[in-house]
């Protein structure tokens, strides 16, 4: 199912229930019906647009892969492989002595026109409803616990899974469990056999780490010096789905090749990608403005764009050694 504006279309799915309680999983032989397609349309767009997934790939020679392979062949298959996926999925999560009943949702959608086969893992939840019950001849309306309850559709998928079918990368989030002594990601570790690189939101995060490291260690004013960063990634976003982390050190420290060098040995020691994807509302949440805290107690959060000019905000340092901050053209100050 698909609106005019979604990047999303469902073309089939199924539901696997994974009861870790009783240690019972249901799997199902039927897909779900078309009506339950908007549903998950909206929890597959939020988690394509999550700029916390990862990204990785499968080889030639991952099993998985070469189910997919074999289920492109024979769309017959699609229920049989998730089927085994689901398996899986319940063993690895009782190892990992999990106890709560998760809801598992395999689905063939189309993102952008291209393929995919998604995995959606929901966790149970407890809600309330009602129940018409009969108390001999009188109506009783009761309000009882219903202890499966799915997430509705805008709250956030915090697992799922992604492989596109037609090169093989893959797009997961997940979180970290203990299983046999080892602390581990089961989709990416476990089910999908991929490694877990740095993703777009923690690669961004480190380079705002780095670049505020390089420039205390050059005396610089190191608040200018990330909300620099902010400011280009923002504008960058704008014209390009993609940054090289490389690229936001030569802007930030343009005119400083030594900053430039050591930015470049730290970003290398992190071990960071040499490009990132770079989604455009991530973008703006994330470096749309820059929070700055004095040693006094005061926080001031200045728009990105702002920070660098001296006509909204200055900063002046002291003959002895203390900072003061002027903050310009100033028409009205607001109570918050």
């Amino acid at each position: 199912m698909q609106d005019a504006q979604s990047l999303i279309e469902v073309k089939k799915a199924v539901l696997h229930i994974l009861d870790l309680n009783s240690g019972v999983p249901v799997f199902s032989d039927k897909e779900l019906d078309r009506e339950i397609f908007e549903f998950l349309q909206k929890h597959l767009e939020k988690a394509w647009k999550d700029a916390s997934a990862h990204s990785s790939k499968i080889g030639e020679i991952n099993p998985v892969r070469v189910k997919l392979e074999e289920y492109q062949k024979d769309a017959d298959l699609f229920v049989s492989v998730s089927q085994e996926l689901a398996q899986k999925l319940h063993q690895d999560l009782m190892l990992c002595g999990e106890e709560r009943a998760v809801d598992l949702v395999a689905c063939d959608f189309l993102a952008a026109g291209i393929r995919q086969f998604g995995l959606l893992v929901y966790q149970n939840q407890l809600g309330y409803t009602h129940k018409v019950g009969q108390d001999g001849d009188l109506v009783c309306n009761e309000i009882i616990q219903h202890y499966a309850i799915l997430p509705n559709p805008t709250q956030k998928v915090n697992m799922f899974a992604f492989v596109d079918m037609e090169n093989w990368t893959v797009k997961f989030a997940d979180k970290k469990r203990v299983l046999d002594g080892e602390e581990l990601f089961l989709l990416p570790d476990r089910l999908l056999n991929c490694t877990m690189p740095v993703s777009p939101k923690d690669t961004v995060k480190k380079v705002h780490t780095i670049v505020n490291q390089v420039a205390e260690e050059y005396g610089q004013n190191a608040a200018q010096a990330v909300s620099k960063a902010k400011a280009y990634l923002l504008e960058l976003s704008e014209t390009s789905e993609e940054v090289c982390p490389a690229d936001i050190g030569r802007e930030v420290f343009a005119s400083h090749p030594g900053m430039q060098a050591s930015y470049m040995e730290q970003v290398e020691l992190a071990s960071l990608p040499k490009s990132t994807p770079l989604e455009r509302d991530f973008a703006v949440k994330a470096n749309r403005s820059h929070k700055i805290k004095t040693d006094t107690g005061i926080e001031i959060t200045v728009p990105s764009d702002f920070f660098n000019n001296p006509e909204y905000i200055e900063f002046i340092s002291n003959e002895d050694g203390t900072i003061s901050i002027a903050i310009k053209n100033v028409g009205q100050i607001i109570n918050r």
